[in-house]
C-alpha cells in the first residue's frame, strides 16, 4: 500500500442501506459462491441480503457498520455487535466482529489488516475485554490471518447456509489496555 493512500473508516448511516446491501451481497457472493452448493447458497442469499434485513440490522441497538474508505472509494466494510446484538455469546462482555469484507479489487492492499486494527481500536474505546468472531472452518486463509493477529479458537457453532449446516470456528482476541490507559 502506498504511503499517500488515505485510509479511514466511517460509520454507515441508515440512508446508506442500499450501498451497504450492494457491497455486502457482492463481497459475500465473490468470496463464497464458488465454494458452496448453488441451491443452498442462493437460498441463503435470498434471505440474508435484502434491503429490509440490512435496514433492520442498521436499526438494531448494539450493531454498527463501518465502511473502509480508500480516499473517496469504499474498499470494504465491518460490522460490530455488542450486547444482545451479538450473534452467539450474548451474555458475555465482549464485542463481536460479525463481518469484515474487502472488495476483490482492493484485496492484497492490507485493507483487511487496517479494518481489523480499526475494529480492535473501537472495541478498546468501548472498554470491551475482548473481540470475538466466527470464521468458516474451510476458510483457511482467514483463519491464518486471525491467528497471525492474536485470535485463538475457543469454540465452534453451526452456521446454516440455506439448508447446509456448516461449522464456524469461534475465535477470541483478548484486549489489554493500551500503554498508559487504565
Amino acid at each position: 500500500m502506498k504511503n499517500n493512500t488515505r485510509l479511514s473508516i466511517q460509520r454507515v448511516g441508515f440512508s446508506q442501506a442500499e450501498t451497504l446491501l450492494e457491497l455486502a451481497e457482492s463481497t459475500f457472493r465473490t468470496g463464497f459462491a464458488h465454494l458452496n452448493d448453488p441451491q443452498h447458497f442462493e437460498a441463503y442469499m435470498s434471505q440474508a441480503f435484502t434491503l429490509r434485513k440490512i435496514q433492520k440490522e442498521l436499526s438494531t441497538a448494539g450493531s454498527e457498520f463501518y465502511f473502509c474508505m480508500k480516499a473517496d472509494d469504499i474498499a470494504g466494510y465491518i460490522k460490530l455487535n455488542s450486547g444482545a446484538a451479538q450473534s452467539d455469546i450474548k451474555t458475555e462482555p465482549g464485542i463481536e466482529l460479525e463481518r469484515i469484507y474487502v472488495k476483490p479489487e482492493m484485496q492484497g492492499q492490507k485493507m483487511g489488516e487496517y479494518m481489523l486494527q480499526q475494529a480492535t481500536a473501537l472495541a478498546r474505546q468501548g472498554g470491551f475485554p475482548y473481540l470475538w468472531l466466527g470464521v468458516w472452518e474451510k476458510n483457511e486463509a482467514a483463519i491464518r490471518f486471525y491467528r497471525r493477529h492474536g485470535f485463538q479458537q475457543f469454540s465452534s457453532h453451526t452456521f446454516m447456509l440455506g439448508g447446509d449446516p456448516q461449522t464456524d470456528l469461534l475465535m477470541k482476541l483478548p484486549l489489554v489496555p493500551a500503554f498508559g490507559q487504565p
